[in-house]
């Protein structure tokens, strides 16, 4: 198994998705990009022309996460963006909470160029789990459709 990918899971209704990379921002790295993917299923024909730095906090690691993917969701509705590069450059604790900061490159959706995939409505905690191993952390979460 690669030391950092994802795969979609069996879902009755939603998509289901497993990440995973040799770390923490990593693993929430290929979780963005199974958003991505998801929306637009096709990475490869994103260019990565506009560059973006995103910083969210929140009060702990599920909820970070959350966060981080529902911020993908509103840059898609509001400024019709996806990105083919997410680098989770660090999460770190802090006082209230867990702070992380990503270096995210894309461009404008065209959907003569783009692939339509699956609309996602939410992020969900449902079957939401993280799990933190030595040298591997493995994300499982649900995206709403």
């Amino acid at each position: 198994m690669k030391e950092a990918g994802f795969e979609f899971k069996e879902h009755t209704a939603d998509v289901s998705v497993k990440s995973w990379g040799r770390n923490l921002e990593e693993a929430f790295s290929q979780t963005a990009l199974s958003l991505m993917e998801t929306i637009t299923p096709n990475l490869k024909k994103i260019s990565t022309i506009i560059v973006k730095e995103i910083d969210i906090e929140s009060e702990d690691k599920y909820a970070l996460c959350i966060d981080f993917l529902s911020e993908f969701l509103f840059i898609f509705d509001v400024e019709e963006l996806v990105f083919s590069d997410i680098n989770v450059k660090s999460i770190e604790k802090i006082e209230k909470g867990y702070k992380l900061r990503a270096l995210v490159r894309g461009e404008k959706f065209d959907k003569d160029r783009h692939e339509i995939g699956t609309e996602v409505k939410a992020i969900t905690y449902s079957f939401m789990n993280i799990e933190e191993k030595k040298n591997r952390v493995e994300i499982n979460i649900v995206f709403d459709i």
